[in-house]
């Protein structure tokens, strides 16, 4: 059998928003990566986290904690949008009752349509 690809984070800055791509197996090996990431993420002023799930073909629980432990900062205004999510992922988002607690989106532009924010240069 074929290994899952391992998990790549491509981070992109579009003013105060950015984009995190995430590419291949968000599982526990990808762990540590993200926790540094979002650690790193919650020091920063940001007006929008979209997380782009659509190059990702498997998450686990604890990754989704990550996620989710994230947007539920008390301090933070920062808006959380789950974008791209392919259906092989949102069975077990929704399993989980995640979507009570992250919205999810098709496309960053229709995230930013629907939260009233403007793409910032």
């Amino acid at each position: 059998m074929k290994p899952a690809p391992r998990l790549t984070v491509e981070e992109k800055r579009e003013g105060r928003d950015r984009i995190l791509k995430l590419q291949g197996t968000a599982d526990i090996l990808g762990l540590p990566t993200l926790q540094d990431l979002f650690a790193r993420l919650s020091k920063e002023d940001i007006r929008l986290l979209a997380v782009d799930l659509s190059a990702t073909g498997f998450i686990n629980s604890p990754v989704w904690a990550v996620i989710t432990l994230y947007a539920r900062r008390p301090s933070s205004s920062t808006r959380v949008a789950i974008i791209g999510m392919p259906d092989r992922i949102r069975g077990s988002f929704e399993m989980m009752g995640l979507q009570r607690e992250l919205c999810t989106y098709p496309t960053l532009a229709a995230a930013r349509q629907d939260l009233g924010l403007q793409a910032e240069e």
